[in-house]
């Protein structure tokens, strides 16, 4: 059953990147598209979302689409076929450890003219870890990152849980590395079902107004929420932004990736514990 399973996704997935490769050729007046791309200056290192960020950063009716945690070739392919089929843009804040595990992945999305931010190398608590551990986190992801990608990344940067640290954050502003919260939680790492999802998001939007929405790209649910909450974006009258870098990150040598990385299956599982 599950060898029949794996044959179907992956069907599944060459039917999906093939719609993408004619949507991104064919985009119709019907589809969500970006409405406006806003060139981010990461000097200094500004916040964006809340509770930092500037509220007036986007207009009523504003979105923008980010997703945490990958990439996971089975369902951030898919995830890429969605958005390509709906002509639109989103940020990807990639961890280390799974854009060394899918580099071919991480340069599909930088080919697609995403943008790519990190989220340390192993998901740690940089509130809990000691500071040279956090930078080697940090570090190391951005070495990583733009390899695989083989293009320069963006200095955008999230914290794993949202938990922030202090020191982090002065080192962050040091680097000229801009730090993003969220407005809309997708929550849909709690949940199996897609449905929820898109109502949990299309909830937090109606109370909101507009915002940096969180999604992970590791997750079933959102996989197979998105082609249907992108249709109801576009129905909704909701514009997407897309966030692009006024200069690409600036990488330093001598950080090797923690030797005691956690690993993303450890991690998916602690993390079900815990909901």
């Amino acid at each position: 059953m599950r060898s029949v399973t794996a044959i179907l996704l992956g069907a599944w997935v060459l039917v999906a990147l093939s719609s993408a490769s004619w949507a991104q050729q064919s985009c119709s007046s019907d589809a969500l598209g970006v409405s406006r791309t806003l060139e981010i200056d990461a000097t200094g290192g500004p916040w964006f979302g809340t509770p930092h960020g500037d509220p007036d950063l986007l207009a009523p009716g504003e979105v923008v689409l980010t997703f945490d945690d990958g990439p996971m070739a089975k369902y951030t392919r898919p995830i890429l076929a969605a958005l390509a089929a709906q002509c639109t843009k989103a940020t990807f804040f990639l961890l280390g450890e799974m854009a060394a595990e899918y580099p071919d992945v991480v340069r599909e999305i930088a080919e697609q003219g995403h943008s790519i931010g990190t989220h340390t190398w192993s998901h740690a608590n940089l509130k809990r870890v000691t500071k040279e551990r956090a930078e080697v986190e940090i570090e190391a992801t951005f070495a990583a990152v733009e390899k695989a990608a083989t293009q320069p990344i963006a200095p955008f940067f999230r914290f794993p849980y949202l938990s922030e640290s202090n020191a982090i954050i002065s080192y962050l502003k040091d680097r000229n590395v801009a730090m993003f919260a969220i407005d809309v939680d997708s929550f849909d790492w709690r949940t199996r079902d897609p449905k929820r999802v898109i109502r949990t998001v299309m909830a937090g939007l109606e109370k909101r107004g507009k915002g940096i929405i969180l999604f992970h790209d590791i997750h079933a649910s959102t996989m197979g929420a998105l082609p249907q909450l992108l249709a109801l974006l576009k129905a909704k009258g909701f514009k997407v932004v897309h966030l692009r870098p006024h200069d690409a990150v600036k990488t330093l040598s001598g950080f090797e990736p923690p030797s005691k990385a956690a690993t993303h299956q450890a991690r998916h599982r602690a993390r079900q514990r815990s909901s």
